[in-house]
């Protein structure tokens, strides 16, 4: 949890604090890996302190901050938990997570009770907002239907267009800028984090994506090394271990890969792999445009089923097999 707000979204900070009367629900949209749970999770303190500092962040000394935030009353936050339906991979992969509508009808019942403290507020934090199934989406649209009083939800997302609506209607949007590239470096520096300055371009700039992905070095580094070879793949000698972090991790390699190729191919420097540029200046020379295209598409569509019980190794075969396609000349 933050104990000053990231310099890239102070103002955001500053803009909510100045708003006097809240709504009832809010959305924090703002792309992977930018402090948005930090943020929230500060806010959401700061919302309950019985007594917040001039800059508005919470005192940390009051009964209110103690309790925050395992054991406040007034706190709700719903995560995602593995689906029971859900299959089994005969791989260690990284398996579906949703919330579900039993997490929605528990809030709704701990909705019914009073307020513990004084003034009576409560506030409920939902993320990511968009791992809502479709049970738990229209359940919780009830609640922001008639929402009870003196509660503040806050759905957080990297992925707004993936909640219903409906609910989007119901809710203020709150889009949070990234860092620039200087102030992700000045974080990185000053958190006494070794990294690589592609690391930056590949996570595109965001300072927690760049953290998380130092884990998954050796796992990237062979897809990027896949990837480089073009139409010479050799697709049966494909490694599958490299599903371990879950495909739809893999597919988001795969699609900036494909998107630098793109940029590549008009020209333009490439935007993810700058390591990578001159493999990829020699690629794009190779494209067949069209099926380029045809591929973006197919892996599009591809990712919004890639958490679901489908055979991954399998999915993952195909992709290589049509990455090999868009360098054969029609």
């Amino acid at each position: 949890m933050m104990h000053s707000i990231y310099p890239w979204l102070q103002d955001a900070w500053n803009a909510m604090h100045q708003n006097k009367k809240l709504p009832h629900a809010l959305i924090f949209k703002g792309k992977e890996g930018i402090g948005k749970h930090d943020f929230a999770m500060t806010f959401a303190k700061s919302y309950l302190c019985q007594s917040p500092l001039a800059n508005y962040l919470p005192c940390e000394t009051c009964v209110s901050c103690t309790w925050f935030p395992e054991s406040h009353p007034d706190f709700k936050h719903i995560a995602p938990v593995e689906s029971d339906d859900d299959e089994p991979s005969k791989r260690k992969t990284v398996r579906k997570k949703n919330i579900v509508i039993d997490q929605i009808r528990e809030l709704s019942e701990y909705l019914e009770l009073s307020a513990h403290q004084e003034k009576g507020k409560r506030i409920v934090l939902i993320e990511p907002a968009d791992a809502l199934n479709q049970a738990a989406s229209n359940a919780l649209l009830k609640i922001l239907e008639e929402p009870p009083e003196n509660t503040l939800f806050i759905l957080v997302t990297s992925q707004a267009q993936k909640l219903i609506a409906t609910i989007r209607s119901r809710c203020q949007l709150i889009d949070f800028r990234g860092p620039s590239l200087e102030e992700s470096r000045l974080f990185l520096t000053d958190e006494k984090i070794t990294y690589d300055e592609s690391l930056l371009s590949f996570t595109g700039g965001s300072p927690f994506s760049a953290i998380k992905e130092l884990e998954n070095q050796s796992e990237r580094d062979v897809i990027t090394q896949l990837l480089a070879q073009g139409h010479h793949i050799d697709v049966t000698k494909v490694n599958y271990g490299i599903l371990t972090q879950g495909l739809d991790w893999t597919l988001n390699i795969i699609q900036k890969w494909t998107f630098d190729l793109l940029l590549s191919f008009h020209t333009q420097q490439s935007y993810y792999f700058k390591k990578e540029e001159a493999r990829i200046h020699s690629q794009a020379k190779e494209l067949n445009l069209d099926a380029l295209l045809s591929f973006t598409n197919e892996l599009n569509a591809l990712k919004k089923i890639a958490s679901h019980p489908i055979n991954q190794e399998l999915q993952l075969q195909n992709i290589f097999i049509k990455f090999k396609q868009i360098f054969e000349r029609s």
